[in-house]
């Protein structure tokens, strides 16, 4: 196994090694304090496992990435970073990374990490999957709203917007500059539309 740290902090690196030579016995790892010292590294000599600090001076986000792949297309690479992962660990995954690994993560966190990566598993922790599925669940009710509201014209849409919000159909009138009638036929058609039959299972539809 031979391993690369690019990691400017002396500590961060120690700690990495112990948790390397524990998993893998005669090891040989390699260290880099900047970016280009590690791309010298890169192009000697080829390596099994980077771990690559998202902050290392003289690299430059996620195009590290596609710089230590065009010298070693295939080498496994671990994101490492004090950074909130949940906001970055997603753009490096899909620029190529492996893993993505915080800074501040137990020992057991770690040595899950490595070992994922290394058997050419992607890895992210338990809180960007939860992060993720979120987010998925978020787009997919985002697109049953917009299913359902679709239905309605643009006016129907303000007027549905303004009675969730709890307004009355005086209110909504005035605001708009309509006849009461005019609105109290617009609401007929929205919940016809929308197959409710209150303001309370409209707002329900809509959040749904």
């Amino acid at each position: 196994m031979k391993v690369l740290l690019i990691e400017d902090h002396f500590l961060v690196r120690m700690s990495q090694k112990i948790v390397l030579n524990e998993l893998y016995r005669g090891a040989t790892i390699s260290e880099a304090e900047n970016f280009e010292d590690a791309l010298s590294y890169v192009r000697v000599s080829p390596f099994d496992l980077i771990l690559l600090d998202i902050d290392i001076p003289g690299g430059k986000g996620r195009t590290m990435i596609d710089r230590i792949r065009q010298i070693q297309p295939d080498v496994i690479i671990l994101m490492c970073s004090a950074a909130d992962e949940q906001t970055h660990a997603l753009e490096y995954i899909t620029a190529g990374a492996k893993g993505y690994l915080s800074k501040s993560a137990e020992k057991s966190e770690v040595i899950a990490a490595i070992t994922t990566v290394v058997k050419n598993n992607r890895y992210l922790s338990q809180a960007v999957q939860e992060h993720l599925l979120e987010a998925v669940s978020t787009g997919k009710r985002s697109m049953r709203q917009l299913k359902a509201t679709n239905k309605l014209s643009e006016r129907e849409k303000e007027v549905m917007h303004m009675l969730i919000k709890g307004k009355w159909i005086k209110e909504i009138a005035s605001d708009l500059n309509l006849r009461t009638n005019t609105v109290s036929t617009f609401k007929a058609r929205i919940f016809q539309k929308l197959g409710v039959s209150s303001v309370i299972e409209l707002a329900k539809k809509v959040q749904e």
